[in-house]
Protein backbone atom coordinates (compact mmCIF):
# COMPACT_ATOMS: atom_id res chain seq x y z
CA UNK A 1 0.00 0.00 0.00
CA UNK A 2 2.98 2.18 0.93
CA UNK A 3 4.52 1.53 -2.46
CA UNK A 4 1.69 2.43 -4.13
CA UNK A 5 1.31 6.16 -2.42
CA UNK A 6 4.64 6.39 -3.30
CA UNK A 7 4.07 5.70 -6.95
CA UNK A 8 1.20 8.16 -7.00
CA UNK A 9 2.99 10.69 -5.32
CA UNK A 10 5.87 10.71 -8.08
CA UNK A 11 3.27 10.67 -11.21
CA UNK A 12 1.82 13.64 -9.58
CA UNK A 13 5.41 15.36 -9.20
CA UNK A 14 6.21 14.61 -13.03
CA UNK A 15 2.77 15.73 -14.14
CA UNK A 16 3.12 18.81 -12.28
CA UNK A 17 6.40 19.46 -14.03
CA UNK A 18 5.42 19.03 -17.88
CA UNK A 19 2.68 21.43 -16.71
CA UNK A 20 5.06 23.87 -15.37
CA UNK A 21 7.29 23.16 -17.93
CA UNK A 22 4.47 23.41 -20.49
CA UNK A 23 3.27 26.75 -19.50
CA UNK A 24 7.08 28.47 -19.61
CA UNK A 25 7.27 27.46 -22.86
CA UNK A 26 3.98 28.82 -24.07
CA UNK A 27 4.66 32.01 -23.10
CA UNK A 28 8.32 32.30 -24.38
CA UNK A 29 7.09 31.30 -27.65
CA UNK A 30 3.66 34.24 -27.31
CA UNK A 31 5.69 36.64 -26.11
CA UNK A 32 8.56 35.96 -28.93
CA UNK A 33 6.17 36.43 -31.68
CA UNK A 34 4.58 39.78 -30.25
CA UNK A 35 5.10 43.12 -32.30
CA UNK A 36 5.15 45.79 -29.90
CA UNK A 37 5.59 46.38 -26.41
CA UNK A 38 2.86 48.38 -24.30
CA UNK A 39 4.35 51.88 -21.83
CA UNK A 40 1.41 52.93 -19.71
CA UNK A 41 0.67 56.75 -19.36
CA UNK A 42 1.11 58.76 -16.12
CA UNK A 43 0.66 61.70 -14.68
CA UNK A 44 3.41 63.71 -13.53
CA UNK A 45 5.00 67.56 -13.45
CA UNK A 46 8.03 68.36 -15.30
CA UNK A 47 10.43 71.41 -14.57
CA UNK A 48 12.03 73.01 -17.05
CA UNK A 49 15.09 74.56 -15.46
CA UNK A 50 18.71 74.75 -15.68
CA UNK A 51 22.32 73.55 -13.09
CA UNK A 52 24.39 76.43 -12.06
CA UNK A 53 27.16 77.04 -10.01
CA UNK A 54 27.42 80.35 -7.94
CA UNK A 55 27.61 81.89 -4.90
CA UNK A 56 25.66 82.82 -1.39
CA UNK A 57 25.54 86.33 -0.86
CA UNK A 58 25.04 87.66 2.89
CA UNK A 59 25.29 90.88 4.95
CA UNK A 60 27.64 89.88 7.28
CA UNK A 61 30.64 90.53 9.51
CA UNK A 62 33.69 88.97 10.43
CA UNK A 63 34.01 87.99 14.43
CA UNK A 64 38.05 88.21 15.75
CA UNK A 65 39.13 87.34 18.72
CA UNK A 66 43.40 86.90 20.27
CA UNK A 67 42.33 84.70 22.94
CA UNK A 68 44.32 81.60 22.35
CA UNK A 69 41.95 79.81 23.25
CA UNK A 70 37.92 80.13 21.65
CA UNK A 71 34.92 77.89 22.54
CA UNK A 72 31.91 78.64 20.67
CA UNK A 73 28.51 79.10 22.68
CA UNK A 74 25.93 79.09 19.89
CA UNK A 75 24.87 76.31 17.32
CA UNK A 76 25.39 77.30 13.74
CA UNK A 77 22.20 79.38 12.20
CA UNK A 78 21.18 80.38 15.70
CA UNK A 79 19.50 83.77 15.87
CA UNK A 80 21.80 86.19 18.92
CA UNK A 81 20.70 89.33 20.93
CA UNK A 82 22.93 92.40 20.29
CA UNK A 83 24.87 92.14 23.68
CA UNK A 84 24.79 88.56 23.82
CA UNK A 85 27.65 86.05 24.43
CA UNK A 86 28.60 83.96 21.05
CA UNK A 87 32.26 82.65 22.30
CA UNK A 88 34.37 82.48 25.50
CA UNK A 89 38.40 82.78 24.55
CA UNK A 90 40.56 81.17 27.29
CA UNK A 91 43.58 82.18 28.36
CA UNK A 92 44.94 78.19 29.20
CA UNK A 93 43.28 75.46 28.96
CA UNK A 94 43.08 74.99 32.41
CA UNK A 95 40.74 78.03 32.06
CA UNK A 96 38.54 76.16 29.90
CA UNK A 97 38.34 73.19 31.53
CA UNK A 98 36.95 74.81 34.43
CA UNK A 99 35.05 77.01 32.39
CA UNK A 100 33.28 73.72 31.24
CA UNK A 101 33.22 71.97 34.74
CA UNK A 102 31.08 75.05 36.23
CA UNK A 103 28.55 74.51 33.05
CA UNK A 104 27.95 71.10 33.67
CA UNK A 105 27.46 71.79 37.72
CA UNK A 106 25.05 74.53 37.14
CA UNK A 107 23.04 72.43 34.22
CA UNK A 108 23.58 69.49 37.53
CA UNK A 109 22.07 72.00 39.59
CA UNK A 110 19.05 73.19 38.12
CA UNK A 111 18.22 68.71 36.73
CA UNK A 112 18.07 68.25 40.16
CA UNK A 113 16.13 70.74 41.80
CA UNK A 114 13.83 70.41 39.48
CA UNK A 115 13.92 66.71 40.25
CA UNK A 116 13.59 67.58 43.77
CA UNK A 117 10.20 69.41 43.35
CA UNK A 118 9.07 66.08 41.84
CA UNK A 119 10.31 63.89 44.47
CA UNK A 120 6.62 62.91 45.89
CA UNK A 121 5.55 61.65 42.68
CA UNK A 122 2.17 62.91 43.13
CA UNK A 123 2.25 63.50 39.36
CA UNK A 124 3.56 60.63 37.95
CA UNK A 125 0.71 60.37 35.20
CA UNK A 126 1.51 64.24 33.89
CA UNK A 127 5.04 63.67 33.60
CA UNK A 128 5.16 60.13 31.89
CA UNK A 129 2.97 61.94 29.36
CA UNK A 130 5.55 64.88 28.65
CA UNK A 131 7.86 62.46 28.72
CA UNK A 132 6.21 59.94 25.81
CA UNK A 133 5.88 62.99 24.24
CA UNK A 134 8.98 63.92 24.29
CA UNK A 135 10.98 60.95 23.23
CA UNK A 136 8.36 60.82 20.12
CA UNK A 137 9.38 64.53 18.93
CA UNK A 138 13.41 63.21 19.55
CA UNK A 139 12.44 60.12 17.27
CA UNK A 140 11.30 62.12 14.70
CA UNK A 141 13.91 64.80 14.81
CA UNK A 142 16.38 62.39 14.59
CA UNK A 143 14.59 61.09 11.63
CA UNK A 144 14.83 64.20 9.71
CA UNK A 145 17.88 65.20 10.75
CA UNK A 146 17.19 67.85 12.55
CA UNK A 147 20.01 67.26 15.07
CA UNK A 148 19.74 70.89 16.30
CA UNK A 149 16.26 70.67 17.94
CA UNK A 150 17.32 67.23 18.73
CA UNK A 151 19.40 68.16 20.89
CA UNK A 152 17.46 70.89 22.46
CA UNK A 153 14.92 67.93 22.79
CA UNK A 154 17.11 65.68 24.65
CA UNK A 155 18.29 68.86 27.12
CA UNK A 156 14.84 69.24 28.22
CA UNK A 157 14.15 64.99 28.39
CA UNK A 158 16.99 64.33 31.02
CA UNK A 159 15.18 66.07 34.07
CA UNK A 160 12.39 64.75 33.12
CA UNK A 161 13.29 61.64 33.57
CA UNK A 162 15.54 62.81 36.70
CA UNK A 163 12.24 63.74 38.25
CA UNK A 164 10.32 61.15 37.48
CA UNK A 165 13.04 58.51 38.83
CA UNK A 166 13.32 60.00 42.70
CA UNK A 167 11.00 59.31 44.93
CA UNK A 168 9.99 60.74 48.28
CA UNK A 169 13.10 58.89 50.24
CA UNK A 170 15.74 60.35 48.06
CA UNK A 171 14.76 63.95 48.55
CA UNK A 172 17.49 64.35 51.52
CA UNK A 173 20.04 62.85 49.33
CA UNK A 174 19.09 65.44 46.48
CA UNK A 175 19.50 68.26 48.60
CA UNK A 176 22.52 67.09 50.17
CA UNK A 177 24.20 67.00 46.53
CA UNK A 178 22.55 70.55 45.44
CA UNK A 179 24.71 71.78 48.51
CA UNK A 180 27.77 69.60 47.59
CA UNK A 181 27.76 71.39 44.03
CA UNK A 182 27.18 75.41 45.22
CA UNK A 183 29.92 74.79 47.10
CA UNK A 184 32.39 73.53 44.01
CA UNK A 185 30.17 76.03 41.84
CA UNK A 186 31.61 78.53 44.48
CA UNK A 187 35.18 78.02 43.80
CA UNK A 188 34.98 77.23 40.64
CA UNK A 189 33.76 80.52 39.49
CA UNK A 190 36.44 82.27 41.34
CA UNK A 191 38.79 80.43 39.45
CA UNK A 192 37.60 81.02 35.91
CA UNK A 193 36.47 84.93 36.38
CA UNK A 194 39.83 85.96 35.26
CA UNK A 195 40.78 83.39 32.99
CA UNK A 196 37.90 83.66 30.14
CA UNK A 197 36.82 86.57 28.44
CA UNK A 198 32.89 86.83 26.97
CA UNK A 199 32.70 87.31 23.13
CA UNK A 200 30.02 89.44 22.65
CA UNK A 201 28.44 91.17 19.18
CA UNK A 202 27.19 94.58 18.83
CA UNK A 203 24.20 93.96 17.30
CA UNK A 204 21.26 91.33 16.70
CA UNK A 205 22.10 88.63 13.36
CA UNK A 206 22.16 84.88 12.85
CA UNK A 207 25.47 83.08 14.29
CA UNK A 208 27.91 81.41 11.65
CA UNK A 209 31.18 79.39 13.00
CA UNK A 210 32.35 79.46 9.28
CA UNK A 211 34.91 82.16 7.32
CA UNK A 212 35.95 82.38 4.25
CA UNK A 213 37.34 85.27 3.62
CA UNK A 214 34.65 86.24 1.09
CA UNK A 215 32.11 88.11 3.77
CA UNK A 216 33.78 91.79 2.88
CA UNK A 217 34.40 90.92 -1.42
CA UNK A 218 30.92 89.13 -1.80
CA UNK A 219 28.39 91.77 -0.55
CA UNK A 220 24.44 92.74 -1.21
CA UNK A 221 26.07 95.98 -2.46
CA UNK A 222 28.87 94.41 -4.84
CA UNK A 223 26.55 91.65 -6.71
CA UNK A 224 24.22 94.71 -7.59
CA UNK A 225 26.65 95.60 -10.22
CA UNK A 226 29.12 92.04 -10.53
CA UNK A 227 29.81 91.71 -14.29
CA UNK A 228 30.18 87.97 -15.83
CA UNK A 229 34.35 88.41 -16.40
CA UNK A 230 34.23 89.44 -12.31
CA UNK A 231 32.50 86.89 -11.31
CA UNK A 232 34.51 84.05 -13.39
CA UNK A 233 37.16 85.75 -11.55
CA UNK A 234 36.09 85.37 -7.91
CA UNK A 235 35.20 81.64 -8.89
CA UNK A 236 39.23 80.84 -10.18
CA UNK A 237 40.37 82.87 -6.77
CA UNK A 238 41.82 80.96 -3.73
CA UNK A 239 40.34 82.52 -0.51
CA UNK A 240 41.26 82.15 3.40
CA UNK A 241 40.10 83.07 6.52
CA UNK A 242 40.93 86.68 8.29
CA UNK A 243 43.42 85.91 10.74
CA UNK A 244 41.41 85.50 14.29
CA UNK A 245 38.69 85.01 12.79
CA UNK A 246 36.27 82.60 14.75
CA UNK A 247 33.17 83.05 13.05
CA UNK A 248 30.57 85.52 11.34
CA UNK A 249 27.57 88.06 12.65
CA UNK A 250 24.71 87.78 9.42
CA UNK A 251 22.84 90.82 9.85
CA UNK A 252 19.58 91.37 8.09
CA UNK A 253 16.69 88.66 6.60
CA UNK A 254 17.62 89.45 3.29
CA UNK A 255 20.03 86.97 0.99
CA UNK A 256 21.48 86.56 -2.08
CA UNK A 257 22.69 83.78 -4.91
CA UNK A 258 24.60 84.97 -7.89
CA UNK A 259 25.70 82.61 -10.89
CA UNK A 260 26.30 82.56 -14.32
CA UNK A 261 23.13 81.20 -16.52
CA UNK A 262 23.14 80.80 -20.32
CA UNK A 263 21.98 84.17 -21.95
CA UNK A 264 18.93 81.78 -23.60
CA UNK A 265 17.65 81.10 -20.62
CA UNK A 266 17.68 84.52 -19.05
CA UNK A 267 15.58 85.68 -21.80
CA UNK A 268 13.01 83.10 -20.01
CA UNK A 269 12.63 85.95 -16.96
CA UNK A 270 12.22 89.65 -16.23
CA UNK A 271 13.97 91.39 -13.25
CA UNK A 272 10.89 90.93 -10.32
CA UNK A 273 9.78 87.24 -11.44
CA UNK A 274 10.12 84.53 -9.17
CA UNK A 275 11.63 81.21 -9.81
CA UNK A 276 12.13 78.08 -7.87
CA UNK A 277 14.87 76.87 -6.60
CA UNK A 278 16.33 73.56 -5.25
CA UNK A 279 19.57 73.34 -3.71
CA UNK A 280 21.38 70.62 -2.37
CA UNK A 281 19.87 70.83 1.18
CA UNK A 282 16.52 69.17 1.42
CA UNK A 283 15.28 72.22 3.81
CA UNK A 284 16.08 74.19 0.57
CA UNK A 285 14.23 72.73 -2.17
CA UNK A 286 11.41 74.22 -3.79
CA UNK A 287 12.93 77.66 -2.84
CA UNK A 288 10.71 80.64 -4.33
CA UNK A 289 13.53 83.64 -4.85
CA UNK A 290 13.04 86.84 -6.91
CA UNK A 291 14.96 87.76 -10.25
CA UNK A 292 16.97 91.13 -8.18
CA UNK A 293 19.01 91.81 -11.59
CA UNK A 294 19.71 90.14 -15.32
CA UNK A 295 23.03 91.15 -16.28
CA UNK A 296 24.92 91.70 -19.66
CA UNK A 297 25.24 89.29 -21.84
CA UNK A 298 29.37 88.34 -22.52
CA UNK A 299 30.04 85.50 -24.71
CA UNK A 300 26.18 83.70 -24.72
CA UNK A 301 25.93 83.73 -20.73
CA UNK A 302 24.67 86.08 -18.06
CA UNK A 303 24.71 87.12 -14.08
CA UNK A 304 21.60 86.67 -12.72
CA UNK A 305 21.20 87.78 -8.70
CA UNK A 306 18.21 85.53 -7.26
CA UNK A 307 16.96 87.05 -3.70
CA UNK A 308 15.12 85.74 -0.41
CA UNK A 309 13.77 86.79 2.79
CA UNK A 310 13.24 83.29 4.10
CA UNK A 311 15.32 80.52 5.80
CA UNK A 312 18.51 82.63 6.39
CA UNK A 313 19.04 80.53 9.35
CA UNK A 314 19.72 77.47 7.08
CA UNK A 315 22.11 79.02 4.86
CA UNK A 316 24.79 80.52 7.47
CA UNK A 317 27.03 77.94 6.39
CA UNK A 318 26.85 78.03 2.55
CA UNK A 319 28.87 79.99 0.05
CA UNK A 320 29.52 78.11 -2.91
CA UNK A 321 26.74 76.44 -4.08
CA UNK A 322 25.18 73.77 -7.00
CA UNK A 323 21.32 74.92 -7.85
CA UNK A 324 18.80 73.97 -10.00
CA UNK A 325 16.78 76.66 -11.25
CA UNK A 326 13.49 76.05 -12.41
CA UNK A 327 11.84 78.40 -14.97
CA UNK A 328 8.31 76.91 -15.80
CA UNK A 329 6.94 73.63 -14.87
CA UNK A 330 4.77 71.41 -17.01
CA UNK A 331 2.11 69.19 -15.93
CA UNK A 332 0.49 66.55 -18.16
CA UNK A 333 1.03 62.69 -19.46
CA UNK A 334 4.61 61.34 -20.08
CA UNK A 335 4.95 59.78 -23.37
CA UNK A 336 7.35 58.01 -25.06
CA UNK A 337 8.80 59.60 -27.58
CA UNK A 338 9.21 56.22 -29.91
CA UNK A 339 5.42 56.28 -29.33
CA UNK A 340 4.39 59.64 -31.24
CA UNK A 341 2.73 59.76 -34.54
CA UNK A 342 2.15 62.04 -37.11
CA UNK A 343 -0.66 61.15 -39.10
CA UNK A 344 -3.28 63.68 -41.71
CA UNK A 345 -1.51 67.27 -40.31
CA UNK A 346 -2.28 65.14 -36.30
CA UNK A 347 -0.11 64.25 -33.39
CA UNK A 348 -0.95 61.59 -31.71
CA UNK A 349 -0.38 57.89 -30.39
CA UNK A 350 -2.20 54.39 -30.73
CA UNK A 351 -3.51 52.55 -27.53
CA UNK A 352 -4.30 49.43 -26.80
CA UNK A 353 -8.34 48.75 -26.51
CA UNK A 354 -10.05 45.48 -26.69
CA UNK A 355 -6.61 44.21 -28.67
CA UNK A 356 -6.91 46.90 -31.28
CA UNK A 357 -4.85 49.95 -31.77
CA UNK A 358 -7.23 52.99 -30.64
CA UNK A 359 -5.70 56.56 -32.41
CA UNK A 360 -5.49 59.20 -29.30
CA UNK A 361 -4.63 62.61 -30.35
CA UNK A 362 -2.10 64.97 -28.00
CA UNK A 363 -0.37 68.01 -27.68
CA UNK A 364 3.33 68.07 -26.63
CA UNK A 365 3.85 70.58 -24.14
CA UNK A 366 8.00 69.57 -23.39
CA UNK A 367 10.42 67.95 -24.08
CA UNK A 368 12.82 65.70 -22.12
CA UNK A 369 15.18 63.12 -22.11
CA UNK A 370 13.70 60.26 -24.35
CA UNK A 371 9.94 61.25 -23.27
CA UNK A 372 7.15 63.95 -24.26
CA UNK A 373 4.73 65.59 -21.57
CA UNK A 374 1.11 65.89 -23.39
CA UNK A 375 -1.43 67.61 -21.99
CA UNK A 376 -4.05 65.95 -20.00
CA UNK A 377 -8.11 67.43 -20.69
CA UNK A 378 -9.69 65.57 -18.08
CA UNK A 379 -12.81 66.95 -19.59
CA UNK A 380 -12.85 64.81 -22.55
CA UNK A 381 -13.11 60.69 -22.04
CA UNK A 382 -11.88 60.66 -25.77
CA UNK A 383 -8.49 61.66 -25.03
CA UNK A 384 -5.51 60.24 -23.61
CA UNK A 385 -5.66 58.95 -19.99
CA UNK A 386 -3.71 58.26 -17.00
CA UNK A 387 -3.17 54.18 -17.58
CA UNK A 388 -3.77 53.81 -20.48
CA UNK A 389 -1.66 51.14 -22.55
CA UNK A 390 0.56 53.15 -25.45
CA UNK A 391 1.44 50.70 -27.63
CA UNK A 392 4.88 50.96 -29.05
CA UNK A 393 5.60 49.19 -32.33
CA UNK A 394 8.23 48.68 -35.28
CA UNK A 395 5.38 48.03 -37.50
CA UNK A 396 2.80 49.38 -39.36
CA UNK A 397 -0.19 50.44 -37.16
CA UNK A 398 -3.32 52.11 -38.05
CA UNK A 399 -6.78 53.12 -36.23
CA UNK A 400 -8.51 49.72 -35.58
CA UNK A 401 -5.75 47.46 -36.34
CA UNK A 402 -6.00 44.64 -34.42
CA UNK A 403 -2.66 44.01 -32.64
CA UNK A 404 -1.41 40.17 -32.47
Amino acid sequence: MRKQGEFYLKLISILLAVVIAAYVLFSVILNSGSSYALETAVYCEVGDGVTVSGFVVRSEEVLVSNAPIVVCELTEGERVGGGQRVATGYQSGSARENREELNSLKKQRDQLAYAAEGSDSSNAAALDGEISGMIVNLAVQTSQQRFSAARATASELEPLVLRRSVSGDDSALIRQRISDIDQRISVLSAQTSTGATAITVAESGYFSEQTDGLERILTPERVETMSLSELRALEEGEYSAPDHAIGRLIQGQKWYFIAEIPQARAEQCEEGDRLTVNFADGALQGLRMRVERIGAAEDGSCVIVLSCEKMLQNVTALRRQTVDIVFDTYEGLRVPKAAIYYVNGETGVYILESARADWKKVEILFEYGNDYLVRWDDSDTDNLWPKDEIILTAEDISDGKVME
